[in-house]
This record gives C-alpha cells, sequence and structure tokens, in this order.
C-alpha cells in the first residue's frame, strides 16, 4: 500500500515537472468551442481529471469488495451456525451411542448370566434323569423281582 502511495507521488512530481517545463499557450478544441491555455495547466487539469476517475473506479471496487464482504461474512456466520449445530448433534448421537452400547452390555451380561443358568438347569437335568434311569433300573428289577414272586406264588 505505502508503495502505491510512493508511486503515485512520484508520477505527480514527473507530471508537475513536464507541465512546468511545457507551459507554452495551446489551442484546446471543443465541439463548440475553442480555448487558449497554457499546456501546463491542460496536463495537470488532465492529470487530476483522470486521479479522479481512477479515484471513482477505485472507490466503485471498495464498495463492490464491501457487499461481497458482507455477504462472505453472513455466509461464514451460517456455516458456523451449521457446524455448531451439527457438533451438538454429533454429541447427542454419540451420546446415544454410548447408552446403546451400555445397554447392550447389560443385555449381554444378563444373557451370559441366563445362559449360565441354563447350563446349570440343564447339568441338573441330566443328573436327574441319570438318577432316575438308575433307580429306574433297579425299581424296574425290583418289579420284576415282585412280579415273578407273584407268579410263582400262583
Amino acid at each position: 500500500m505505502q508503495l502505491t502511495y510512493l508511486l503515485a507521488l512520484l508520477f505527480a512530481v514527473v507530471v508537475a515537472m513536464f507541465a512546468i517545463v511545457n507551459a507554452q499557450p495551446v489551442t484546446v478544441d471543443f465541439m463548440f468551442n475553442e480555448f487558449q491555455v497554457s499546456l501546463a495547466l491542460v496536463i495537470l487539469v488532465s492529470a487530476f481529471a483522470g486521479a479522479i476517475i481512477l479515484g471513482f473506479l477505485g472507490l466503485f471496487r471498495q464498495v463492490k469488495s464491501g457487499f461481497k464482504l458482507r455477504e462472505l461474512q453472513g455466509r461464514n456466520k451460517k456455516l458456523e451456525n451449521q457446524v455448531t449445530e451439527t457438533e451438538e448433534k454429533l454429541s447427542q448421537t454419540e451420546q446415544k451411542l454410548s447408552e446403546a452400547e451400555d445397554r447392550l452390555v447389560e443385555k449381554e451380561n444378563a444373557l451370559k448370566e441366563l445362559e449360565s443358568r441354563l447350563l446349570e438347569k440343564e447339568e441338573l437335568l441330566k443328573k436327574l434323569q441319570a438318577e432316575a434311569l438308575s433307580g429306574k433300573s433297579g425299581s424296574d428289577a425290583e418289579h420284576n423281582g415282585k412280579t415273578c414272586d407273584k407268579g410263582q406264588q400262583e
């Protein structure tokens, strides 16, 4: 930025020196009138008019940039809000996931407990069946023996 001002000042000095060196009168012809003026004045007025035109163009560019900046800031704010909302949703989802995982672990533990109890009951059932079979075998022999005794008595 300072370089721009320095170059503009240097250009202004060169134009002023050129205007002073070329101070003879010239005829300026507009469409409807002719004027006799100093060449220095024509050069300085032309340079000043150019500076004003460039100033307006720069001002137009600044205004356009300002509008663009506001638009981008608004868009940035909107995106930041979306990021915040998304982060909140992510946090809620992570919390729900953690709760679901905890419930899953609890259910898995309950399932393991039930499986363990089922195995115990199956083992108990097998023991009871084995006892019943061994008791039935003895009881069958006893029962057969009684049947045989009854048959002999008759």
